[in-house]
């Protein structure tokens, strides 16, 4: 209420003091009102953050998981019990990753144009 009553004084100020003192309050008014919402947004949401990876490197010998994966906070490691999508993940067939030992790889044409 206190920012529309400084727009509205704002809006009809008759000297450039006035006008100069209504724009900072409104100003100030306008910031405060930002940062509750977005501090009763934090409070709502529980400050739960999520990250999404858009693009992971395996290098050879390494390992990868594809597909939702969450940690439990706190440093503490769930039973496997606990989780019912565990097992399944593990589990779970997928096509295999190719590798420069399975097969011969074709040579791909220049953008020049020249090839082999």
């Amino acid at each position: 209420m206190a920012t529309m009553t400084f727009a509205r004084r704002l809006a009809h100020t008759e000297t450039i003091p006035q006008q100069d003192s209504a724009e900072r309050t409104f100003n100030k008014l306008a910031r405060t009102f930002t940062t509750q919402v977005e501090a009763l947004k934090r409070y709502r949401t529980s400050g739960q953050q999520t990250v999404r990876v858009e693009r992971v490197t395996v290098n050879e010998g390494g390992r990868a998981i594809v597909g939702n994966v969450s940690h439990p906070g706190g440093g503490a490691s769930p039973k496997t019990e606990d989780q019912p999508h565990a097992k399944q993940l593990a589990h779970a067939p997928g096509a295999a990753m190719p590798s420069d030992i399975e097969a011969e790889r074709e040579p791909v044409p220049s953008a020049g144009g020249q090839g082999p």
